[in-house]
């Protein structure tokens, strides 16, 4: 006959199994503490590239909230406007503008056009006894006789030799140069500011140029840098 267990046999095989199953337990983190722990560090690094990557996909170029600082009430500090980059004067319609016209006075108080422009038609000179053009416009007067700036201007050239006499160039605003030639005495220097009627030398003799002709001045006009007829300028009580 099989003999009964004992009431109290069962807790104590339970316990012993507990026991073993935790010692089991023990030895296997022991064994593989270092896998375990190499486990847990990649899913660490796993997280943390996780949370980078949900961080790093926020967009980075949204505007910044503006500032707006109120004006402090305390502050008298004057507002400078700055000025407006065009500053040509506004010229409203009536206004009274006065317009540049290139007006020329006579060379000579008393003087007579004894040879007209010519570039378009050949006319005769005597000195040298042939047809050519005459690209300026000669005003006869005494010998002696006060030559005068035809118009406000820089004398921007002066020379003398025997063949031109006295040589006076003066330049005048917008592309408008007079040149007199056969002066005697020059009494002007480059870089000098004359205004139409001052004195720039004398009509005079005994130069080679158009010298067959009557004592007189030869003035020339270029107008950027073209010749133009100069007596077309002259009121018409002068030409």
């Amino acid at each position: 006959m099989k003999r009964k267990k004992e009431s109290g046999e069962a807790p104590v095989e339970g316990q012993g199994r507990a026991k073993r199953a935790a010692a089991n337990a023990a030895v296997f983190f022991r064994k593989n503490i270092y896998v375990i722990l190499m486990i847990l560090c990649i899913l660490a690094i796993a997280a943390m590239i996780v949370v980078a990557a949900v961080l790093g996909s926020q967009p980075d170029d949204m505007p910044d909230t503006p500032t707006v600082q109120l004006p402090d009430e305390d502050d008298d500090t004057p507002v400078v406007t700055p000025p407006d980059e065009d500053d040509t004067p506004v010229i409203n319609p009536g206004d009274d503008v006065e317009e540049w016209v290139f007006a020329p006075v006579l060379p000579m108080e008393q003087a007579t056009v004894s040879q007209a422009h010519s570039e378009d038609t050949l006319v005769f000179n005597a000195t040298e006894n042939k047809w050519k053009t005459h690209i300026g416009t000669d005003f006869a007067a005494q010998t002696g006789s006060d030559v005068r700036a035809v118009f406000d201007g820089e004398v921007t050239a002066v020379s003398t030799d025997s063949y031109y006499g006295g040589v006076v160039e003066i330049t005048h605003e917008n592309g408008y140069v007079t040149t007199c030639k056969l002066l005697g005495d020059v009494t002007v220097n480059v870089g000098d500011k004359v205004s139409a009627g001052d004195v720039i030398g004398k009509v005079a003799e005994g130069f080679y140029f158009e010298c067959a002709d009557a004592p007189h001045v030869h003035v020339e006009l270029k107008v950027n840098g073209e010749y133009e007829d100069i007596s077309t300028y002259l009121k018409e009580g002068d030409k």
